[in-house]
Order: C-alpha cells, then structure tokens, then sequence
C-alpha cells in the first residue's frame, strides 16, 4: 500500500464512521418517536482494485495489493418490539407481536407501528401526525377507511312491560307509586303515578289502580286482585295501558303486579297502616346519543350511549410480512413496499394467528436502547481518530518524501 493509498483508505473511514454516527444520531433523536425502529450502519471492506495481481498465499501470509479501505454499504433494522406505555388516550393503540397498522394518504397504502390515532370531524380514524386514513378490511381483505359516524345516535325501544313488587297492606286504605319512568313509542322518557285504592269491603283481596300521567291526568282505571294467601289472582294481575305519544301513536306497556300464586312480585297482607309497592323492573330504553369511543384488545370499536347503553363498530385491521427487511423506510414511522419486492402484505385483524394483539389507551414506544447507542459513540469516535491518524501520518510521510526529492 502506498502513502497515497493509505490517504484514500484512510478517508474512506473517516466518511464510514461519519455516516455511521448519522445513523446513531438518527436512532437517538427518535428515542421519543412511537414505533420507531433503530437502524445500524452496514460496515464492508474495499476490496484491492487489483485482486489478481501476484496476491499468493506463502507461510500463512497473502502477497499481493491491499484492501482500499471501508464503505458504508447500507443500514439494517432492528424490528425488535419497543415498551408499550399508557397514555390513558382512548383512540391510542399499541400493537404487541406481529403486524402492521395500515394507513393511507394519497391513494397509497403505508405500513406503521405507531398507533397515535384520533378522529377527525367527519368519524375518519386518522393518524394524528399525518392525517393518514387508518384502514378496515371486510371478510375479502379488501380494505377501506374506519369510519365512526360521530352524529349516530342508540334508537329508543318503547317500554312494554313495568313489574311491581313489594306489598299492599290489607291495613290501609291506600298506596301510592310515584315517579314510573316509561318510554313512549316516540322514544320520549314519560313519568306516570299510580294510585291503589283498597277495594276489600266491595271484592276480597281487590284494589282499585288509577294510573295518571305527569299533569295527573288518568291514562288507566282498573283493578287487581290478590288470592287468600297474597299472591296475586290469575287474570288480575296485570293491567293493560294504551300509552300517547307526540304524533298521536300510542303504545301498549303491561303493568305486571306478579304471576298467580307466586309471593316474588307484588302481594297483599295485612303490615299494618303502611304499604311498600314499589317498580321491581321497567324495560324500553331512551335514545342515545353517540358520548365516548374507545377500542378493545381485539381492535374493535367499542361505542358509549348517553343512554348509558352500549354498541360496536368497525374493526382495525393490520398487516404482517414474510420478510420484514424488504420494508422501505418511509418516514413518519411508515414503511412501504418495495417496487422490486414480490411479496405482498398478508391483510389479518388483531387476534388472528400471525397476528398480535391490540393494547388500548397505550403507544409502542421507540426501541432505542440509550446505553448501545452511546456504546456505538464511543467505538465510532475511537475509530475516526485512528483513521484521523493515519492520514496525519501519512500526509507526514509525503511531505518528508517531497522534502526528500526536492533537496530539502
């Protein structure tokens, strides 16, 4: 090797371990980045520009024209999973094992970790950091933008029955029960009273039911009847009441004081001057409009009603490669696929086999391990200064060279 050799090997360090400490320096100031994978510089020899010229084996040692230095040859990437930590964001993901999120802006799909998401005002779920559109697939895997209609609303469900429970004194001469929350068939909360009057002296085990609505107005007048032993009487035991509604529909709900012969629901004995009846059940539900969204370990839109009810949405879907190194660096924590790659995604859901799992209100975090990276500092530094040297030494050697010739 010459001194002019040694120069050029010498600079191809120097330029090696520059990139090199670019590639580090990327990995450290992306520690804070959701699913950011580290990269490490690929390190190869120049070989000789002459690798035939005389180069034999001889006592274990090689002849013949030396190496040319070093050259950065690439970057490797480590898709080794990072911590998952809390945010406490409903709309933030995390992804354990295998898989991708897909995203989609400008009509190209693009493959992330990072699961930063929120809602924009017309229910897209979108990636916070570039509006991306994160996708869903149906049963085909054809995939299409997740959608959650902000404006949906739970339908209401008119009440059809009311059970009562409890008991009516034979001691008093009334009982009354206040505030009986039903929903009319306009899916309208309506409050209705009733009022008991004890009609014993006229029929045994008799009382008299008016049923008001809340002006007091009576909707219901009709009576029920309890046996010997206070349960209540087969065919009076319940009550039909036609319900109004705005927009002059009715409806009909069944007040239900117990099944014949049974002391579960509503009886009548005699406790002194004091009754107890009471609503022991009421269905129909009020409509609901659309308050929280969240997401379940299987990705699934879970939906929040005002009403207090519950629903599903959409399911996120995910991707998963054979050969994640084929992956293209697309920035924004994306990656793509390679024009020259023949592989294509396999299209899957959190769960699935081949598949990993959904942590919600969590991020993936960088996998960037601090105390490597400074590790590669401190060789990298090492390693420029000796390629530094070698050039001082050999700029050293020509100058004496050239003092030499020149008769200095």
């Amino acid at each position: 090797m010459t001194s002019f050799s040694s120069i050029y090997s010498s600079l191809t360090g120097l330029s090696g371990f520059t990139t090199a400490l670019g590639v580090v320096s990327n990995n450290i100031t992306n520690l804070n980045t959701p699913g950011f994978k580290t990269s490490d510089a690929i390190f190869r020899d120049i070989g000789p520009l002459n690798p035939d010229n005389g180069g034999t084996p001889r006592d274990g040692l090689i002849s013949g024209d030396t190496g040319e230095g070093v050259d950065v040859n690439g970057q490797t990437r480590n898709f080794s999973e990072g911590q998952v930590e809390a945010t406490g964001n409903a709309t933030d993901l995390a992804l354990s094992g295998n898989g991708y999120f897909i995203v989609s802006k400008g009509g190209t799909n693009y493959y992330t970790r990072a699961g930063q998401f929120t809602f924009d005002g017309q229910g897209h779920l979108i990636d916070g950091a570039t509006s991306a559109f994160v996708q869903q697939a149906d049963s085909s895997g054809n995939l299409s933008d997740l959608i959650v209609s902000p404006y949906q609303a739970y339908p209401p469900t008119p009440t059809t029955e009311v059970s009562f429970s409890g008991n009516l004194s034979t001691g008093s001469s009334q009982a009354s029960v206040s505030n009986v929350s039903v929903i009319d068939a306009s899916g309208t909360s309506q409050t209705l009273s009733l009022q008991l009057t004890n009609n014993t002296a006229t029929t045994p085990g008799s009382w008299n039911v008016t049923v008001n609505d809340a002006e007091n107005n009576p909707l219901l007048t009709g009576e029920i009847r309890f046996s010997g032993d206070g349960s209540p009487e087969a065919s009076y035991n319940e009550l039909t009441l036609t319900l109004p509604s705005s927009g002059n529909s009715t409806s009909t709900v069944t007040l239900n004081f117990g099944d014949p012969g049974s002391l579960t629901g509503t009886t009548s004995f005699s406790s002194g001057s004091q009754s107890t009846v009471q609503v022991a059940s009421s269905d129909g539900v009020v409509a609901g409009s659309l308050t929280g969204i969240t997401f379940d370990q299987t990705g699934t839109v879970q939906l929040a009603f005002s009403n207090g009810k519950a629903g599903t949405g959409a399911q996120i879907a995910l991707a998963n490669f054979a050969n994640q190194n084929e992956l293209v660096d697309a920035g924004n924590s994306y990656y793509s696929v390679s024009k020259s790659s023949a592989q294509m995604p396999t299209i899957g859901r959190p769960g699935e086999d081949g598949f990993g799992a959904i942590t919600p209100q969590s991020l993936e975090l960088a996998n960037v391990d601090l105390g490597q990276e400074f590790a590669k500092i401190i060789i990298l530094q090492r390693g420029y200064q000796g390629s530094s040297q070698v050039l001082n030494v050999s700029s050293q050697l020509l100058d004496t060279l050239y003092n030499a010739l020149s008769g200095h």
